[in-house]
This record gives C-alpha cells, structure tokens and sequence, in this order.
C-alpha cells in the first residue's frame, strides 16, 4: 500500500499491521483489506478509526487469536488514529458462501477493549459469531478497499447483493430516531449516505454522504448537515449544534424518505 495523503503515524500502522499478520498467520494468511473511512477517501487521523477485515484460509486456533490480540495492543493500537481500530478475521470459506449475515472467527472495537483487558482468553474464546454489519463493510471493500498485503480483493470476495447492503445498513439507522441523541454526528451522517446509496447506487463515505445531502434533501435541513460535517472533519463551523427536536425532525424526515425509496424499489 502507498497512499501520499496518509499522515506518517498512520504509515507506521499499516506497515506495522503488514508485519503482525504476516508474523502471526503465516501461510494461512489470504490477505488483509481496508475499508471505512480510508478506502472511500474521507480519513481524518483526528477523528477516525481504521477499519480492516482480515481473511484466513483456516479458521485460527485460540492462541492464534491470543497473538493476535497481543500484538495488535503492542504494536497496533499505539499507532491508531483517534477512534482505534477495528477489525474482523473472516476464513476464505465464509466469504465463498457469501450469505448474509457472515460469520467472524475474531472481531475487536474499541467498545471491547476493557473485555479483552480483563480476561483476554475469555474474550477470544467468546468473540465469533454472526455479524450483520459485515455486508456493509465488505461491500465497501468490493468498490473501495484498499489491499494492505495479500490476493486482490475480486479473487478473495463477493459483491454484496444491494438487498444485502441494503438490510446492513438499514440496521445501522433504524433506531436512527433516538440514537441521534447520543451520537448526533454519526447519525446524521449514516442517513445521509444511505440515502444517497438508495437514490444513486454508490457507497459514499460519511462525509461524502453529507456533502451529497446538503443538495438532495430539503433545504431546511442543510444547517443540521452542515453542522455535522464541520463537527466530523474537525473544522470551525458557523452552525449550532442543533436543538433536540430539530435532530428528532430530521431524523424522521430521512428514514420516511428511506421508506419511499425502498418501497419504490419495490413496486
């Protein structure tokens, strides 16, 4: 990977996250593969994290896992932009069955980190299962991902069917009404680029979403985006944080519209 837009702290990570999987899986490495953020071109050292899925041919053993973790906090983490990172290892198999949701051998957030601290054999013993989000995640790795080392990403993925992204990312946003009081800017942003997905079939980043939405939605509504975006990329912004019912409004407004296009869809 060589991207002259990266900040030096995060070339040091991806190299180092180069070096730990190559350390730790040896031959049962496939690949390793960004997406988030830094694959659709709206990275921000200061308030993202880096998101990446790493792919395996065998399902890794317990202390596999466990070397994982430890280098990931010793070698990783110290690197990490300002939200962490998080990653997911899938096997080869799960990606060729391809059905939604897909099943992870190993997942880690920055939500876990205290989990994995006070009992890390419990954790990689417990951490697997199915996970809904993935379809979005791979599927922004079909159209933008970014191969860290390993295979190219069409021999070792899928693309993920619109209905699947579609039924991912709608999970994300269905409570979109009274999460947007705990965490505003995420929200406002994932409804927009999903409603930007539903209207134009291209997966937008956060940012992007916003920008997009600022000329496809009712202009009412541009001071709350614009307030968001100026809060996301860390710039001084001249709107005010909105008021609760401005956000609840809004909100509402954007998952009718997904209803529409969806049942549009449909028809």
């Amino acid at each position: 990977m060589n991207n002259p837009n990266l900040d030096a702290r995060t070339e040091i990570l991806v190299k180092n996250l180069r070096q730990v999987v190559t350390d730790v899986f040896g031959g049962n490495l496939v690949g390793v593969y960004i997406h988030g953020s830094l694959a659709l071109g709206s990275y921000n050292p200061h308030v993202s994290d880096l998101d990446y899925v790493i792919v395996v041919s065998r399902a890794p053993s317990k202390s596999t896992k466990l070397r994982l973790m430890r280098a990931t906090f010793d070698k990783l983490i110290p690197y990490a932009p300002q939200k962490g990172l998080e990653f997911h290892v899938l096997t080869q198999n799960e990606l060729k069955r391809g059905r939604h949701p897909f099943y992870f051998e190993l997942h880690y957030s920055p939500m876990h980190k205290r989990e994995y601290i006070d009992d890390p054999e419990g954790y990689v013993a417990v951490m697997h299962g199915l996970d809904p989000d993935l379809a979005v995640h791979l599927a922004v790795i079909w159209q933008s991902g970014i191969v860290v080392t390993g295979r190219p990403i069409r021999s070792v993925f899928r693309e993920i069917s619109p209905v699947d992204y579609f039924d991912s990312a709608l999970r994300d946003v269905s409570d979109a009404a009274t999460e947007i009081m705990e965490n505003p800017v995420y929200t406002i942003l994932n409804l927009c680029r999903l409603v930007g997905y539903m209207s134009d079939g291209i997966i937008l980043s956060k940012a992007d979403g916003g920008r997009w939405a600022i000329g496809h939605t009712d202009s009412m509504y541009n001071p709350i985006i614009k307030w968001a975006l100026a809060e996301y990329t860390g710039s001084s912004g001249e709107n005010r944080e909105p008021h609760k019912e401005a956000l609840t409004s809004f909100a509402q407004a954007m998952l009718a519209r997904i209803a529409a296009l969806q049942r549009r869809k449909e028809d």
